[in-house]
């Protein structure tokens, strides 16, 4: 079984940049790392996608720390291997922000499905006080559509 140490190290990711974590081992705050849609919800301390999952490791010399994962960044620290594919993968990605900070993200290859995607969560959340619901090209990085529209 790998250590914390080494799983971080296998996914890239410097310990003294991640967030300390309280001593109380019921983890106080931890549901708002990572509840959906939430305004407070963590990239992933690996590739800074949209983190699904978070633990509290400790580290020697730095104490407990918040380890926010997404889902193929959790699967592959638990495997050590990338076999289960590469976070971000897609050329579209469709974001959710609330007041600049991104509250849900998805990647898909092909334009019609992020279009169609795009398309609902503007439905969804676009009345949200505070909401921006952006498509962006990955492969040119030119936003596609963006709500509300840009004036």
């Amino acid at each position: 079984m790998p250590t914390d140490q080494q799983r971080l190290a296998f996914l890239g990711i410097d310990p003294a940049r991640m967030d300390p974590a309280p001593s109380d081992p019921r983890a106080p705050g931890w549901r708002d790392r990572v509840a959906y849609g939430q305004p407070t919800r963590r990239g992933c301390c690996s590739c800074r996608a949209l983190a699904v999952a978070t633990r509290i490791v400790d580290i020697p010399g730095l104490g407990r720390r918040w380890h926010d994962q997404c889902r193929d960044c959790m699967i592959a620290g638990e495997r050590m291997d990338w076999a289960a594919g590469l976070p971000e993968a897609g050329r579209y990605r469709v974001t959710v922000e609330v007041d600049g900070q991104p509250v849900i993200q998805g990647w898909w290859d092909e334009h019609t499905t992020a279009g169609a995607k795009c398309a609902r969560w503007i439905v969804r959340h676009g009345a949200r006080p505070g909401a921006r619901i952006t498509l962006v090209d990955e492969g040119t990085g030119e936003t596609v559509t963006s709500w509300p529209p840009a004036t």
